[in-house]
């Protein structure tokens, strides 16, 4: 509309990428932004879901100044590869004081500085980290830490601040393998039900 400044995220994006048509960004949508610092912010932007699937459809993890500017985007991601769309995963999560950006969808799970140059990706296929397809990513704690949360098991994964992004991976890993044995702790001293945690002990006060 005449009121909104221009040109939009969508025509930025469209003049950016040659081989693309402004339809391609139709009916486009924002997911939500998280702070890099106080001056910058990433805003996901993802084009059209289809009914029957939407793998290789256009999506982008915008940069944007304090004032509204397009800064840049996230690099080093191909739109099938490794598309959010399978599994509408397109949370991000950044860690301000340190200036890094997370993401994590069913194909891996990335890191960017806040220049937006990927500085990570690891491959879900790999066995070390195939059980972070089960996770959403959630937010990012003032720490550093990444909380991740169990789609089925209404459980919170988190995962230690890596010392530099190049040691995300043996993090995950680290994580991922004491994730087992503290669930079968816990499965033992709450009896959950359909992964429903109950504290059977707890008193009961009937109003």
């Amino acid at each position: 509309m005449s009121h909104r400044p221009r040109p939009s995220l969508t025509e930025h994006l469209t003049d950016l990428e040659q081989t693309a048509r402004l339809w391609a960004w139709r009916d486009a949508r924002l997911g939500r932004p998280a702070v890099v610092r106080e001056d910058l912010f990433v805003v996901p932007v993802y084009g059209h879901i289809y009914r029957g699937g939407s793998r290789g459809q256009r999506f982008a993890f915008v940069l944007i100044n304090d004032r509204g500017e397009f800064v840049g985007r996230l690099g080093g991601m191909h739109l099938h590869r490794d598309s959010p769309f399978t599994g509408h995963c397109f949370e991000i999560a950044a860690d301000p004081a340190r200036e890094r950006i997370y993401h994590l969808n069913r194909y891996g799970l990335f890191a960017w500085t806040a220049t937006g140059v990927r500085a990570q990706r690891l491959d879900l296929e790999d066995k070390r980290y195939k059980l972070l397809k089960h996770f959403t990513l959630a937010d990012c704690t003032p720490t550093g830490e990444l909380i991740l949360v169990h789609r089925t098991q209404h459980l919170l994964l988190r995962i230690p601040r890596p010392a530099s992004l190049g040691d995300l991976g043996q993090e995950v890993d680290d994580a991922l393998r004491s994730y087992a044995k503290e669930r079968t702790v816990l499965k033992k001293q709450w009896s959950p039900v359909n992964w429903h945690w109950t504290d059977n002990t707890a008193p009961v006060h009937r109003i």
